[in-house]
């Protein structure tokens, strides 16, 4: 029996396009493609076309079939009720797997000495390269396109994992806590995410990737909340956090208390025209910035905890 795909059509208000689309590359949603929507206009000559630069954009995401069409609509409906109406389903179909030219918006992509590629990529075109990560964006996010993914994985090729432990915030498919369990971070690196197909996703890439099982362990949940923060370490080297500059500051009474000294962080998903305020709330912390990188408006930041530690051990 063939494997069916849901196509959504989704509406997206253009002042929300670009954080909606950095949000939903990390989600377990696969993002086809995003276009203007096209005005239809009688002119002398017959018909002409047109872009309307005011209304919303249309973008396609696409997600394999497990439960019923309308469980996968309520999940969808609960996951884009945080733009407060600014992103609208307008259409749903089911697509066989078969149905595989959506596969031609997802290639391979370098990153630094790395290359990021999905599972059907042609080996021979990657036969001379030295590592890559096999992500599959038929179960997530993964292909490494956007700029803040890519910053982060740059910065962290350039750091010593070996033995640290990691939180990964906003793991959406694991690319991050992946990059990390193959690079000698501690296992499990703590894959935190709010969607519960999350976890199901991270497994699918951590066997692309020929990890053992305990090499990331997913927790799903809002990680500011006091339940969910709980079944996580009390002590991290490094936390990841990739999920916008107001997101970043929302995390912050977690990784001031989680934070070893002397820990790193990485932010992103930073706007420039956010960035000062991001900044100064964790310098204000006890964070001193060690480097950042830029890709378009997009901010990622390199930072040390150089405050007094604030890990409390209870007897």
């Amino acid at each position: 029996m063939e494997s069916m795909w849901l196509k959504y059509t989704l509406l997206v208000e253009q002042m929300t396009e670009d954080l909606f689309v950095a949000e939903v590359l990390g989600s377990p949603y696969t993002l086809g493609w995003v276009e203007p929507q096209i005005e239809i206009l009688t002119t002398e000559n017959g018909y002409d076309y047109a872009e309307n630069t005011e209304g919303p954009v249309v973008a396609y995401l696409f997600e394999p079939k497990q439960d019923s069409e309308e469980e996968h609509v309520a999940r969808l409906q609960a996951y884009i009720s945080r733009w407060n109406g600014q992103v609208q389903v307008k259409e749903v179909e089911q697509v066989a797997e078969e149905n595989e030219s959506w596969k031609d918006e997802f290639r391979e992509v370098r990153v630094g000495n790395w290359w990021v590629a999905p599972s059907w990529t042609d080996p021979q075109l990657l036969a001379d390269a030295e590592h890559v990560l096999w992500i599959d964006p038929g179960a997530a996010f993964g292909t490494g396109y956007h700029g803040t993914t890519q910053d982060i994985l740059l910065l962290l090729q350039e750091m010593d994992l070996t033995g640290k432990v990691v939180f990964d915030i906003g793991t959406g498919s694991g690319i991050l806590s992946l990059f990390s369990a193959r690079n000698g971070a501690q296992h499990p690196v703590w894959a935190v995410d709010i969607n519960p197909e999350s976890e199901y996703q991270v497994q699918v890439n951590a066997a692309n990737n020929e990890l053992p099982e305990d090499a990331v362990r997913v927790v799903i949940g809002d990680a500011s909340d006091a339940e969910v923060a709980a079944q996580l370490p009390p002590q991290a080297d490094l936390i990841l956090v990739n999920i916008g500059g107001d997101e970043n500051v929302s995390m912050l009474p977690l990784i001031r208390e989680r934070i070893a000294p002397g820990g790193q962080i990485i932010l992103s998903g930073i706007v420039d025209w956010n960035r000062e305020a991001v900044l100064a709330a964790f310098e204000e912390a006890g964070f001193q910035k060690e480097t950042e990188r830029h890709s378009d408006e997009w901010v990622t930041v390199l930072m040390k905890n150089t405050a007094v530690n604030h890990f409390v051990t209870t007897v």
